[in-house]
């Protein structure tokens, strides 16, 4: 059955592309169903999550891998909106443009778009930290909508700004701090943050572009601003929640 059903799911995403809808009567109502949906993500209402999953509900997702059953799923989403909810709380805010609706005969409907995953700093605040595409399946049954199935895929980080590679460039290298060592290498289009310790890996962390010189990591709220003398960088410099830390001076 889960085989059949995926196998459906990458026809209907191949053959049905001219039938895309981003209008129309089935458009509105998924896309309503989206926002509903995940508005109960985003507030962690549970009870109402929970009623949007069908009984045989599967999510597939490339960092995390495969859930099986709607219980599982629930309790996922009891951990998301429990212990990960009170180290960070991450808010989901749908690329609009992005969102295209698909028919499935005698089935439903097929969602794909685009989303964005924001740190929740405060109530006024919050930062761009993940950026992922989404395939979702509704069934329409017993004068129902179900969301069947979730795919989720090609998470990366992303910043409020992106950078260009010589930008990136110019932050690599090792930063000696007072009790260890801070490693800055480029990945993709971030920069990823290590502290070594003895020459081995202790903590690490993305770092996410504000500006052409400041960065914010993709947990709690620390920044990091580059500053750089006769244009080579000097060193980097720690803020928590707005607070200087720390600052570690680059190897030359």
């Amino acid at each position: 059955m889960r085989l059949k059903l995926l196998i459906t799911i990458f026809i209907s995403i191949i053959y049905v592309k001219s039938f895309a809808q981003r209008s129309g009567e089935l458009y509105n109502t998924i896309s309503k169903l989206d926002s509903i949906f995940f508005a109960a993500l985003n507030e962690c209402d549970l009870k109402k999550y929970e009623s949007f999953l069908a009984f045989d509900y599967e999510f597939y997702h490339d960092k995390q891998g495969l859930t099986v059953s709607k219980g599982k799923e629930m309790e996922s989403m009891s951990l998301f909106c429990g212990e990960q909810r009170e180290r960070q709380q991450i808010k989901r805010v749908l690329i609009n443009e992005s969102l295209e609706v698909y028919p499935i005969t005698n089935y439903g409907a097929l969602e794909t778009g685009e989303h964005i995953f924001y740190l929740v700093i405060d109530g006024n605040t919050s930062k761009p930290v993940s950026k992922a595409k989404f395939t979702s399946i509704w069934r329409f049954d017993n004068n129902e909508w179900k969301l069947a199935r979730t795919i989720s895929y090609n998470h990366i980080p992303y910043g409020k700004i992106q950078l260009d590679d010589k930008i990136l460039e110019l932050y690599e290298g090792n930063y000696n701090a007072a009790d260890r060592m801070v490693n800055i290498k480029q990945e993709g289009k971030t920069l990823k943050m290590t502290d070594l310790v003895d020459d081995k890996e202790v903590w690490s962390a993305e770092m996410l572009a504000e500006t052409e010189n400041t960065f914010y990591l993709n947990q709690n709220n620390i920044q990091i601003e580059f500053i750089q003398k006769m244009g080579k960088v000097e060193k980097l410099v720690v803020y928590e929640n707005g607070k200087l830390v720390e600052q570690a001076i680059k190897e030359k």
